[in-house]
């Protein structure tokens, strides 16, 4: 019996084989879309590039682009929503003895450790900040960056919704101590992302210890 399981369960295996093969393939030709269209926005402007202009640099089909992304705004978001994985990730793999405060000292750490050596981090920005539609297709995902962030939290305080004040809070924080932190590197305020953010935590720490001293007669 135990012959004859082990013989059915092969087919079994084989497909979730052929299932990961095809999700790697699908994420190869996503990131060749974004990278190539990150070049094109870079060379000829977010504006004035054309889902066309990126297919062609990318080397797909319209209707491929399409199979991935339904616009070019949202293709530059997704930078922004690989932000809000990799800070919802971040959370859950926080010890549980870390303060909710640690947590996303720890988290945000984390992530400009993985980001710094991204290369197209600096170039997204460089997009974003010469163009509107690019800003606006960056600030049009933040909502769900933050919402996702939010149930992490509330997953990790037990509470029962991610609307909770709580949990609402912690996420905006995190996200605002992370956009601080990357644009205060990105001007050149630090050479390391990572020290931006610890100076991120130290000011904020500051500042909330400053409000909660009494007030001198």
């Amino acid at each position: 019996m135990r012959l004859a399981n082990t013989t059915a369960d092969v087919p079994k295996e084989l497909a979730t084989t052929r299932v990961s093969l095809q999700s790697r393939k699908q994420q190869l030709v996503r990131d060749a879309i974004f990278d190539a269209a990150v070049e094109t926005f870079a060379v000829n402007g977010f504006d004035e590039t054309t889902v066309e202009d990126v297919a062609r640099s990318a080397g797909v089909s319209r209707a491929t682009f399409f199979r991935y992304f339904s616009s070019k705004d949202d293709l530059l978001a997704q930078n922004v929503m690989n932000y809000g994985v990799a800070l919802t990730e971040g959370i859950k793999a926080c010890p549980p003895t870390l303060s909710s405060f640690e947590t996303m000292r720890e988290t945000v750490l984390s992530i400009a450790r993985q980001k710094v050596t991204h290369p197209r981090t600096r170039l997204v920005i460089d997009i974003s900040l010469r163009s509107t539609s690019a800003m606006q297709a960056h600030a049009s995902r933040m909502i769900e960056v933050e919402q996702s962030v939010a149930a992490a939290f509330s997953e990790r305080l037990g509470r029962k919704s991610k609307d909770d004040l709580e949990p609402r809070l912690l996420a905006a924080m995190t996200v605002s101590a992370m956009n601080v932190a990357i644009m205060a590197w990105y001007r050149g305020d630090y050479h390391d992302l990572s020290a931006a953010v610890e100076q991120v935590f130290s000011r904020f720490t500051r500042i909330v210890s400053e409000q909660a001293r009494p007030a001198a007669k």
